[in-house]
């Protein structure tokens, strides 16, 4: 690849930050949210710790967005929308009004990538059980309303785009593969602008309990402080941390922002994509080791050309240290290193997506910031961001994404 593929707007809502101006703010102050949800089922009480969005009123935070005033109503007249679809709508009408993008352009020459499956299901679980028994009274709406794409088609509405329209789905790797799906289509020149949107992944108690049976989520020990209880890649980590966070990114082939007078973040250099023969949630360090290779081939630099690792960083004993070992047998011992995890959970489909907001904000505001709870590292072969943020020229920076079921991505991303 070459750096064709760019980066010309972002939108983002996280548990730390609502807005590029929030979030940016706040990964330098090491600002993190973590506290608890219980669910009460069968008289039974279940509690999980999370990362969440307190206080996001959709029209209010629409109405903050630099847009014209008929998008606007037109956003705010919406009805009958998921939570999910809600944070998606915001961060990609954030992402469009940053981009600069007009109604000039030539709207079939725009597609949208949805990043992500099953991302309604605190919605639709809620619906479910609150019309079990009057199912002829449920909301014909429930009939558009529970299928992922919706939010595409909600999207080229208010928007007007004509191109194509899509949802990708790779578990926690989604992110990165919406970003890569993206890069492709601007590569194979049938369209100049991609809008790829991760909307928050909404789970419902039994994701909770799903993922805290697997022995994925972090459990909440008696007398644990909830602030303390993520912590990637220190001795004490014990697993992952829901978090609500969305993000959306226009990628634009350099060839069109330049023609239209516009400016960018950065560019997407390369990626790397492979899968273990795996079902499992079980990490590969040779599945990873081999994703990273290929992104920095596709790229066409080596291994000590790249400045900072957005890791994976989840949290889990087994995937931290699988991470540590790939990184390191490829090249990337004493690399500077953090986890955007530790200071807004884990999104899980949506992580990639933020992930790589925080390292463009990162490339272009030139500093790294703090990995949350990180005091005594499972291993001193990187270099780890602490407790404080760093000041750093990042002229290349990869970004790290692996799912369930062996599905491994990483992306070079160039100031």
């Amino acid at each position: 690849m070459t750096n064709n593929i760019v980066v010309t707007g972002m939108g983002v809502i996280t548990p730390i930050g609502i807005g590029l101006d929030s979030f940016s703010e706040a990964l330098r102050k090491e600002t993190a949210n973590f506290s608890t949800i219980s669910f009460e089922k069968n008289a039974a009480l279940y509690k999980y710790p999370i990362a969440k969005i307190v206080d996001f009123d959709f029209r209010k935070q629409i109405e903050k967005i630099n847009l014209d005033s008929d998008l606007i109503n037109k956003a705010k007249k919406l009805r009958h929308i998921s939570k999910s679809n809600a944070f998606g709508i915001y961060c990609a009408l954030e992402a469009w009004n940053d981009s600069g993008l007009t109604r000039g352009f030539d709207l079939t020459r725009i597609a949208i990538v949805s990043c992500g499956s099953n991302t309604q299901q605190s919605t639709l679980q809620d619906i479910q059980e609150k019309y079990a028994d009057k199912l002829q009274f449920l909301n014909p709406n429930y009939g558009l309303n529970f299928f992922d794409t919706d939010l595409i088609g909600i999207l080229s509405e208010l928007l007007g785009v004509k191109g194509e329209g899509h949802s990708i789905s790779a578990a926690s790797a989604s992110g990165n593969m919406g970003i890569i799906q993206g890069s492709r289509l601007i590569a194979s020149n049938e369209y100049d602008v991609v809008i790829v949107v991760a909307p928050l992944m909404d789970i419902s108690l039994y994701e909770y309990q799903g993922f805290t049976a697997l022995g994925a989520m972090s459990r909440i020990e008696k007398n644990s402080k909830i602030s303390n209880i993520y912590r990637p890649f220190d001795d004490r980590h014990n697993g992952f941390v829901y978090g609500q966070s969305a993000g959306c990114l226009i990628l634009e082939s350099k060839e069109s922002v330049l023609n239209r007078g516009g400016e960018f973040y950065g560019s997407i250099e390369g990626y790397g994509i492979n899968l273990d023969a795996n079902r499992n949630p079980n990490p590969s360090k040779e599945g990873e080791q081999k994703a990273m290779q290929s992104a920095l081939k596709n790229a066409g630099i080596c291994s000590k050309q790249i400045d900072y690792v957005n890791t994976h960083g989840s949290g889990s004993i087994v995937g931290d240290l699988t991470e540590v070992e790939a990184l390191l047998s490829i090249g990337l011992e004493n690399v500077k290193a953090n986890s955007t995890k530790s200071l807004i959970g884990h999104s899980l489909s949506a992580s990639g997506l933020v992930e790589s907001i925080a390292s463009l904000i990162q490339i272009q505001e030139g500093f790294l910031h703090p990995t949350h709870n990180l005091e005594k590292a499972i291993s001193d072969d990187i270099d780890w961001i602490k407790n404080t943020p760093r000041k750093m020229n990042i002229n290349y920076a990869m970004n790290n994404s692996f799912g369930f079921g062996g599905i491994n991505t990483s992306i070079i991303i160039k100031k």
